[in-house]
């Protein structure tokens, strides 16, 4: 199992705890169900899910802020991350989260961080922006295998002046079978959503093993129906090997 570095989890009175990250995608809150809880008993002040982190290779991780207060970052938390914000956290920093500080220490895995402008990346994040509509989209890794889907992130932006507007997301390149997404988020201006998306292996013939091209797309039809953003995503499909066994008896 791949090793991501570890986090140091301590609360207000010094109760201290730590965490080996061994996946891809974490995420962190109060809720028992969370890869790291923040027990409500050593502390205050954290959402049920507050926190997901996405593992990059060399960079620590990507911490997107899913809760619904700011989350501090630094020594003396001179950084602040408010709901919905995005991160790069590196090996040594401290985040503060209601009364529970986690440092992270470094590690290694997932995928090297990469910005651009609409053209494809490997891994990392890609991201596109129209004149009312940013999309941008995150992976941890690009390599699909039959039994370890890929965990993403698409983070869509209300970059224009209309006031709760709906967003709609279309994948293009996958059949829907093969993907799960979370809803399209309504927006203010100015605000941000960070939305799940899944891919799994096809475990079929088609689309063949080898490297593909998926389009995500961001649109409000209502608010800014002559408007889109487009993202283009490189992911690597692992054969997927199906054997059949028969047994003969000799007569």
């Amino acid at each position: 199992m791949a090793q991501f570095g570890k986090i140091d989890v301590a609360d207000r009175d010094g109760w201290r705890r730590e965490h080996s990250l061994q996946k891809n995608i974490i995420h962190v809150g109060s809720d028992p169900r969370n890869d790291i809880v923040l027990d409500v008993s050593h502390g205050s002040g954290v959402s049920p899910r507050h926190l997901q982190l996405i593992a990059v290779e060399g960079h620590g991780f990507r911490m997107v802020n899913i809760g619904n207060s700011d989350v501090a970052v630094g020594a003396v938390g001179e950084r602040a991350v408010p709901p919905l914000g995005v991160l790069d956290i590196g090996s040594g920093e401290r985040v503060k989260v209601g009364d529970f500080i986690l440092t992270f220490h470094g590690g290694s895995g997932g995928a090297s961080p990469t910005m651009s402008t609409g053209a494809a990346t490997a891994t990392g994040t890609t991201e596109r922006t129209s004149g009312n509509i940013g999309l941008s989209v995150s992976f941890p890794n690009i390599q699909l295998s039959p039994n370890r889907p890929i965990d993403g992130v698409v983070i869509v932006r209300n970059l224009g002046d209309k006031t709760g507007a709906q967003f709609k997301i279309d994948i293009e390149g996958l059949e829907p079978e093969f993907y799960e997404i979370g809803p399209g988020p309504i927006l203010f201006p100015g605000a941000e959503k960070a939305v799940s998306l899944r891919v799994h292996h096809p475990r079929k013939s088609d689309p063949s093993a080898g490297d593909h091209r998926i389009r995500i797309r961001a649109t409000a039809p209502t608010a800014y129906p002559n408007d889109s953003a487009t993202v283009t995503q490189l992911i690597r499909i692992l054969p997927f090997h199906s054997h059949k066994m028969r047994l003969v008896i000799p007569e």
